[in-house]
């Protein structure tokens, strides 16, 4: 393995017609991947491919997006089933599924998971804002995340979005008080939490909160077209930062516009690495080594 996508759907639709010809060219290019669950039902898939292949890892959990009122069998943008939070919420009881997964050794880390308040459009077109109900049930669905991540020593695969309302950063800041309160009493568990913060989008400042907490932080192909974190980029230590694409969405450039896979974590890692003014192959010999550090490979 030369490379680490750390973060990827490869039990995403988008896969159903060339899943095998992707992890094909994974292979001949060395490239290894965490490949993300997002409910249960994706979760399921996601171990089922990691177990069937080399270098291919599982992260299972539930996103915050993921959630809904009722249990009506409609299907998510994330082109999964949603759930109540009474349901998700049993899926990690001791008896619940999440548990048989979490013991096997493909399992690395719990999520995606976290607190997502963009503001999704209706079908009109218009933006509405997450409700302060729908925030609590997100928060108490993290909070039983980190608990399962603590009790099983695997680290969280953390996603955290914010609103463009004038409330933006808002989403971070709640994490991140959530987490630090868990840190604050954790006692001998203080190591057991820990992980990386997919997607990441704060500034230093948020940076500097993360790094506190034992955090790593990953960038995605979005740095390939924009500047928006070139700062913090090159302030995150050579130890904490991890690439990923995040595929089968924003590939990087040269390849943007199109499914993105996780081959193309090449070319984040080499901008990482110009950001950075860093060797390319120095910056990705660390980041396989922050990979197997996290996640205890």
């Amino acid at each position: 393995m030369k490379y680490i996508d750390i973060h990827c759907h490869l039990d995403s639709l988008d896969y159903d017609s060339d899943r095998e010809e992707v992890l094909v060219r994974m292979r001949e290019k060395e490239i290894g991947t965490i490949t993300i669950g997002a409910d249960l039902e994706s979760s399921k898939k996601a171990f089922e491919i990691a177990e069937q292949n080399e270098n291919v890892w599982a992260c299972i959990g539930v996103h915050p997006n993921c959630l809904t009122e009722k249990s009506n069998n409609t299907v998510s943008t994330l082109g999964h089933k949603d759930n109540t939070l009474e349901t998700v919420l049993s899926d990690f009881s001791p008896d619940g599924y999440f548990e048989k997964l979490v013991k096997n050794p493909k399992v690395v880390a719990i999520g995606e998971c976290g607190l997502d308040y963009f503001a999704p459009r209706s079908s009109s077109g218009a933006k509405s804002e997450v409700g302060f109900s729908d925030k609590d049930k997100q928060k108490k669905l993290f909070k039983k995340q980190i608990e399962f991540a603590i009790k099983y020593n695997k680290p969280l695969m953390l996603h955290i979005r914010d609103s463009h309302s004038a409330n933006s950063g808002q989403a971070y800041e709640d994490a991140l008080d959530i987490l630090e309160s868990y840190k604050k009493v954790a006692g001998p568990e203080d190591a057991k939490l820990n992980g990386n913060v997919h997607f990441f989008a704060g500034d230093v400042s948020v940076a500097k909160r993360f790094l506190d907490l034992g955090f790593s932080m990953s960038f995605t192909g979005v740095i390939t077209f924009t500047h928006d974190y070139d700062e913090v980029i090159k302030f995150i230590p050579q130890d904490f930062i991890m690439a990923e694409t995040d595929a089968p969405w924003v590939a990087p450039v040269p390849f943007r516009g199109k499914r993105n896979e996780p081959t193309y974590v090449i070319e984040v890692i080499k901008k990482l690495a110009e950001i950075r003014g860093e060797s390319v192959e120095v910056l990705n010999n660390q980041i396989l080594k922050n990979f197997k550090r996290v996640f205890k490979i």
